[in-house]
This record gives C-alpha cells, sequence and structure tokens, in this order.
C-alpha cells in the first residue's frame, strides 16, 4: 500500500484565503466577536498568525464559537471528532539550537535556528462530547465571554496607544497613506469618519506602513501602485493592524477598494506562501508597535 502523499499546508490554508477573498471577506477583520481564538481545554490564546488562521475557518465553515481543541485532548477525555469534520491547521514557531563540537579543538559551540511546525486542531463545532462526563458547554460557561464596544467619542486605549509613538501626522484632506519620503503619515480628521474605530483601524493600518521604514522594520516601501511588491505591503499593513486592533480591542472592518482585494488575489495565485511571508512581517510590525519580541 502506498504512502498518501503529504499535506502541503501552504497551499491547503493559502487556497482557503483565496476562496474567502473571492467572496469579499477580509478573515483579519472580526468583528462578530471579540473572545480570542485559543485551546479550550487549556486556555492558550493563539497569537501571531494563528488567530487568523483560526479565522479563516471559522468563517469558511461558519463556525460559532472561537475555541479549538487537539484530538489527542478530545480523545483524552472521551470527545469524538465528527464524521467528515475538517481541522485547522495552525503553526508552533519558537527558536532550536545545535550544539557542534570542533573536532581538531573539542571547542564547543552553539547554533541557534528558527524553526516551526505545524499542528492540526478542531474547532469545538467538530466535537461530539455526547459520550463523555466532561461537557463542551461546561467549558465554555467558564469563559468569560466579553463584549467589546465603544461609544464614546475616542477610544482611549488607541489615543495612549498612537501618542506613544508620536508619528509625524498632517491630518486634513480625503486620503489616509503614509509618505515613505518625508516619513509622515496623512489623515482625514477624526470627523470625516464613520466611527471611531473605523479611525483608529485606519490610522493604524497607515501606522504599520510607517514601521516600514529603514529606521524600524526596514521594508521596501517605494512600490508601484498595481504592483505585486504594493499588494504584498498592503497585506502586511491590514494583517498587522488587526493584530494591533485586537489587542486593543478596536474593530478593525477597513474598508478596501476591489483593487486591493484584485492585487491580494495577484499575490497569493503567483506564490503560495505569500500570505505567511505577510503574516511574519505583519507580526514583526506589531510586535515593535506593541513593544514586545516575544513569539508563538
Amino acid at each position: 500500500m502506498s504512502k498518501p502523499e503529504p499535506i502541503d499546508k501552504f497551499q491547503l490554508i493559502t487556497d482557503k484565503l483565496i476562496t474567502l477573498i473571492d467572496r469579499g471577506v477580509k478573515p483579519w477583520s472580526k468583528p462578530w466577536h471579540s473572545t480570542p481564538y485559543q485551546n479550550l481545554l487549556s486556555g492558550h490564546q493563539y497569537t501571531g498568525m494563528n488567530p487568523i488562521l483560526c479565522a479563516i475557518d471559522t468563517i469558511l465553515y461558519g463556525y460559532e464559537q472561537p475555541f479549538f481543541v487537539s484530538f489527542c485532548q478530545a480523545k483524552e477525555i472521551g470527545w469524538s471528532i465528527k464524521k467528515g469534520a475538517k481541522s485547522t491547521w495552525i503553526r508552533w514557531g519558537g527558536t532550536n539550537v545545535k550544539e557542534t563540537e570542533d573536532p581538531d579543538t573539542g571547542e564547543k559551540s552553539k547554533q541557534f535556528f528558527s524553526a516551526f511546525k505545524f499542528h492540526n486542531v478542531f474547532n469545538v463545532a467538530c466535537i461530539d462530547d455526547s459520550k463523555s462526563d466532561v461537557k463542551i458547554s461546561a467549558h465554555i460557561s467558564q469563559i468569560k465571554l466579553m463584549a467589546v464596544g465603544n461609544n464614546s467619542a475616542r477610544i482611549e486605549s488607541a489615543e495612549t496607544f498612537i501618542d506613544r509613538h508620536a508619528p509625524k501626522t498632517h491630518f486634513g484632506g480625503d486620503v489616509a497613506c503614509y509618505l515613505p519620503e518625508k516619513d509622515t503619515i496623512a489623515m482625514p480628521k477624526f470627523e470625516c469618519f464613520t466611527s471611531p474605530a473605523t479611525y483608529y483601524a485606519t490610522y493604524i493600518h497607515e501606522l504599520v506602513h510607517w514601521t516600514g521604514h529603514p529606521t524600524r522594520c526596514d521594508r521596501p516601501l517605494a512600490n508601484k501602485f498595481g504592483s505585486h511588491a504594493y499588494a504584498f505591503e498592503e497585506m502586511i499593513a491590514e494583517i498587522g493592524a488587526a493584530m494591533v486592533c485586537n489587542e486593543l480591542g478596536v474593530n478593525c472592518d477597513i474598508e478596501h477598494h476591489a483593487s486591493y482585494l484584485d492585487g491580494w488575489l495577484s499575490v497569493l495565485k503567483q506564490d503560495k506562501k505569500a500570505f505567511f511571508e505577510a503574516a511574519k512581517k505583519a507580526t514583526t510590525a506589531a510586535q515593535f508597535l506593541m513593544g514586545s519580541t516575544s513569539e508563538n
């Protein structure tokens, strides 16, 4: 019996992402729930790109809860996977070390290198707990489902966050953009936005572009509109803004022109790893802005 071909996780997830964008859906915008994506049993909240990977499947398969468990966890307490259920692939990343010894001198040295691997988990909608005394609903009831909302004129956490970085910003006009040559963000005035959330989501989107400056995260920013590089940087800014906005409790449902979506589709269809590369750079930008160096 021949061994089955291994699953190409990059291609699998990219195909799902393309399906959603074809529908006009951006999985990194999460206005429909505020509870972090997490492991239901351990309580571990997913970070980095993993919330986005969970969001892709949550939207695609219509999951109602942001809770996931591994196959082994489910089996250990008597839960089973429903027939036909699809697993969600998430990534573990970290630093490994390899110790080497010089054959001539005997001197030992350590080499550090980045590593990652995929793990598959299942949303609780895929789990059958009928034959177990441990119920999914009991675990969910123990978790406080927080509702995020803000009716005030300004969102204090977002104001404090932006003020901490103090980016040079010109307010006025009807264009939001980052100007690399001037290291300046251009923003319409607060009053012009439909809500405080859209104002901060847009501002933070441009702030992620701002991190691309050579003195910060150093990404190429002089990209021609409509080019592959331009679309790639827009993916970085959108995903990075989503990560930051999620931390600040800001609904980051930013409206985009169809040309942006078309650009992202073009990038994704040409390179199956483009989304992961963009997410990696977005994570670096978000960590820079949030003042964190931890990795998922």
